[in-house]
């Protein structure tokens, strides 16, 4: 080797060896000089007022708004970028300065909302100085004596350095939803076990300009320490500090001892609070499978080989059992992760990763339960199989494609192998049980003789392709969420990629990676938790099948005895169990969550189930079939049944000319009249008479007439079509109500923002949207099924039992509600809803009754004089317009819903 070769590598060898200390010594240096970006010096004379308020009132978690109003002076350097786009980078570094302080990389505030963009606008000096004359006498002689400006332009500058200010306003809020530090504009709220503290935590380039203001609004029931002295108070009660230095902030801090409920709140994401919150969910699917297993044991054995029976009874033992499972695999593994504090937000956010890869396997798990269940084609059952196995190895051997869950959240990224086994994983393991609630859907459907479909197999293709838009629609909207949410929380972040090394206040040399790094390590964030988000929207739809379970066993046992003589008397014995069930499975609101914990959620399902027993119980007497006759006292449904509809449909027709015969003689006085009076009286008394069960002459109850009597038996043969009828006149007339719900839960106010934000809010506004108009069908439902058992005479009044017993439940959730203090978002509008909705269908099974009477070409509607006749009709219209007046009312005065938008913090840099 030449002796110039080693001379260089001596050199380079050199270099190497002392390169990191040289750099050291440079990073050394470069702290000691501190940078000053934003130009802090600048600021000295720019004015502050900030202010917060705490909220506690009507809402679930209390909520924190901050205001900061900074007017700056133009001749601050970064003060003319405020005035460009919002979009552009000198925007955000000069609104940085003054939001976030002298920080060049990437930062984002997951806690942080804003409900508009700062407002910037031209303002005068507030002192009367201007910013190149400091002493505040617009340029007149110092020594007042009247001298003039030597320059000759000390009024004209004066007048036009007045308007050389800036005023910008941010505003941002909160929720107190955690527990640590939540930061909120230049405020940060320490939330402890029952204890705030709200502190002042101002960025530094604000830290030594003129405060002027500085208020706190703690709220109810108010401040339990402040530092310092507050030097007054406002008209509202609001702590405020007016400092007397020319520079500096204050430290202010007030403490906030918060009522229990909000404290409560607070900590649902930590334990064993959270346990709590997930233990209350699954023992509400518990309750549910112990109520299926208490039908399931006293149906009885009749023996009838009734093959649509057997299979409807074996899918509802089947699926309660495959329900059990899913249960303990999907809500278990939340109660772990409750025990183990996994939805905290800790500073040691990435470790959480560590749990994601596990929802892909309880996604599979559940899937393939459900696929079980289902029973399906060997091709089906292939595909499965293929689906399972790729959302299940990615989880059990993470080595095979290099995961390692903690680094993959973080910079920088690992390789394509790597991401494409992450995204097939989570592709995978929602596209099973998304197969398999479909095909276990179709089994309960088919097998129950619900739906008679074309084909007795499903076409394996039309199933791919709907499993398949189903994925990427949810996918694409988890995408959209995610992107929305993230360009949220870094709003302020330079989006130029500033990769490099970095040295922190030690002189420390360090690897910083910039905004693009973390916002593909936020993309990939988000695909390593789509399936756990996924997990709980494909989950909370599984009362729909367990409700179809129970209409198949139903429809095959209603249908069996359908034509027996006394089978119009409505479900008996276990059918009623069955019928009653339907009702907080199907019907019933979804309420039971206080303080954000679902701990007693579950008693709401007993609560329901016997709001509508006591209701039957209590007012079965008042039933038309309950009435006794007039001479036996045995009751008219001992022999009230399908084979009296002609006769009855007959007589009532009668019993209507009668009527109208009388009222056109009602005023006459002549001999002939008054016969025809006397004999249309003497025939109405015969439209009366009845025969008891013994076959013996007997009467109609006092106060029913042979119309009330038809009315009674509903359109149709029996229980079980009356209650398809009735569900089946639901469904367009639910439509407005449905929407109005999920306006009023999703699409209003700050529910907006939450939907927009939540990573499958709009999957969830079409899908709640259904899944009202399930309900209200099962209501619908429950009314025809139960028809001749609930009180009244006509469809509007029998429609009021029902709707008191789904009220009943409603209203002590809500008074509970008032009594912690919390949101009482849409119950009073769904209370009312459902009573509006089972008086039209009411109304719609009275007219389906006398249809037959229908002149050709005349509408429906045209048999409401007829039925109702005019006393009666003018009070029904009352009725309706009064629930029109109540519910336009309540959608008016609708309350906000108080809750923060769903977001998870998938990176925090």
């Amino acid at each position: 080797m030449p002796w110039w070769w080693r001379g260089l590598f001596a050199v380079f060898l050199t270099g190497v060896l002392t390169g990191c200390g040289a750099w050291d010594a440079y990073a050394a240096g470069a702290a000691a000089v501190p940078r000053d970006r934003c130009h802090a010096h600048g600021l000295r004379t720019a004015r502050v007022e900030a202010a917060v308020r705490v909220d506690h009132d009507d809402r679930t978690y209390a909520k924190v708004s901050s205001t900061l109003t900074v007017t700056v002076p133009l001749s601050w350097r970064p003060a003319a970028r405020l005035l460009l786009g919002t979009g552009s980078d000198g925007y955000r570094r000069a609104m940085r300065c003054l939001a976030r302080g002298d920080h060049d990389g990437v930062e984002t505030r997951w806690e942080e909302w804003r409900s508009a963009e700062p407002a910037v606008t031209p303002a005068k000096d507030p002192s009367g100085k201007t910013a190149e004359d400091p002493s505040g006498n617009g340029g007149k002689d110092p020594s007042g004596k009247g001298g003039k400006d030597p320059s000759g332009k000390g009024t004209k500058a004066s007048s036009r350095d007045r308007a050389r200010w800036l005023k910008v306003r941010l505003t941002a809020h909160t929720w107190v939803d955690q527990r640590g530090a939540v930061p909120v504009g230049p405020w940060t709220v320490w939330v402890g076990e029952g204890r705030w503290d709200v502190r002042l935590t101002p960025p530094g380039p604000l830290a030594q300009a003129r405060w002027r203001e500085i208020t706190v609004d703690p709220g109810r029931p108010g401040a339990r320490s402040a530092t310092p002295r507050p030097t007054t108070t406002t008209d509202g009660g609001a702590l405020a500090w007016r400092p007397a230095r020319a520079h500096g902030a204050p430290p202010v801090e007030v403490g906030v001892e918060p009522a229990w409920p909000r404290a409560l709140s607070a900590l649902d994401d930590s334990p064993p609070y959270a346990v709590y919150d997930a233990v209350g969910g699954l023992l509400w699917t518990i309750a549910v499978v112990l109520a299926l297993w208490y039908a399931l044991i006293v149906l009885p054995r009749h023996g009838v080989p009734d093959r649509v029976e057997q299979r409807a009874v074996t899918n509802l033992r089947n699926w309660s059992v495959t329900l059990l499972a899913v249960a303990l695999t999907v809500q278990g593994r939340d109660v772990y992760l409750g025990a183990v504090g996994a939805y905290e937000d800790t500073p040691d956010w990435a470790q959480r990763a560590a749990h994601a890869p596990y929802a892909w396997l309880a996604s599979v798990v559940a899937g393939a339960l459900l696929l079980l269940f289902a029973r399906p084609p060997r091709a089906a059952a292939v595909l499965g199989a293929a689906l399972a196995v790729g959302g299940a190895v990615p989880a059990l051997a993470p080595g095979l494609v290099g995961l390692d869950a903690e680094r993959f959240v973080r910079p920088p990224g690992p390789g394509p192998v790597t991401v494409g086994a992450v995204w097939g994983a989570a592709v995978c393991s929602l596209a099973l049980p998304l197969l398999g609630g479909a095909l276990a859907v179709r089994r309960v459907l088919v097998d129950g003789g619900l739906w008679r479909p074309r084909r007795p197999r499903p076409r394996l293709r039309a199933l791919l392709a709907g499993v398949g838009a189903v994925v990427a629609v949810l996918g694409g909207c988890y995408a959209m969420a995610a992107e929305r949410d993230w360009n949220r929380a870094s709003w302020l972040s330079p989006h130029i990629d500033p990769t490099g090394w970095r040295t922190d206040s030690s002189g420390a040399c360090t690897w910083e990676w910039g905004y693009g790094a973390w916002h593909r390590a936020e993309l990939r964030s988000g695909l390593l938790w789509f399936t756990d988000t996924a997990q709980w929207w494909w989950f909370g739809m599984l009362w729909v099948l367990s409700g179809l379970a129970v209409l198949a066993v139903l429809r095959a046992r209603g249908t069996r005895t359908a034509r027996a003589v006394l089978a119009r008397r409505g479900p008996k014995g276990v059918d009623r169990v069955l019928v009653l069930l339907l009702f907080p499975v199907m019907a019933a609101m979804d309420i039971g969550v206080y303080a954000a914990s679902g701990a007693v959620a579950w008693w709401w399902f007993f609560l329901s189930l016997f709001a509508l027993w006591g209701t039957l119980r209590l007012t079965g007497h008042r039933a038309v079939p309950a009435r006794p006759l007039s001479v036996s006292g045995e009751p008219l449904a001992a022999t009230l049944s399908a084979s009296h509809r002609a006769r009855l449909l007959a007589r009532s027709r009668r019993h209507r000319e009668l009527h109208a015969a009388l009222r056109g003689t009602a005023q006459a006085q002549s001999d002939e009249d008054v016969a025809a009076r006397r004999g249309a009286e003497t025939r109405l008394r015969r439209l009366h008479r009845w025969r008891a069960s013994t076959g013996r002459a007997d009467r109609l109850p006092r106060d029913v007439s042979v119309v009330d009597a038809a009315l009674a038996l509903g359109p149709c043969d029996t229980w079980w079509e009356n209650g398809a009828r009735a569900a089946r006149f639901t469904q367009p007339l639910a439509l407005p109500f449905s929407a109005g719900l999920v306006w009023g839960s999703h699409l209003r106010g700050e529910a907006l923002t939450g939907t927009l934000h939540d990573r499958l809010g709009l999957p969830d506004v079409v899908t709640q949207f259904a899944l009202w108009q399930v309900g209200y069908a099962a209501a619908g439902f429950l009314l025809g099924a139960l028809w001749q058992e609930l009180p009244g005479r006509r469809g509007p009044a029998k429609a009021i039992a029902l709707a008191a017993a789904y009220a009943l439940p409603i209203g002590l959730f809500a008074l509970g509600n008032w009594s912690l203090g919390e949101e009482q978002t849409s119950l009073a509008l769904g209370a009312v809803s459902m009573l509006l909705i089972m008086t039209l269908t009411g109304f719609r099974m009275d007219l389906e009754t006398f249809r037959g009477e229908l002149a050709p070409g005349r509408g429906l509607l045209s048999l409401l004089p007829a039925v109702y006749q005019t006393r009666y009709l003018s009070i029904q219209f009352a009725w309706v317009l009064a629930q029109a007046a109540a519910m336009a009312t309540i959608v008016q005065f609708v309350a906000d819903n108080g809750g923060p938008p769903w977001s998870f913090t998938g990176v925090n840099p």
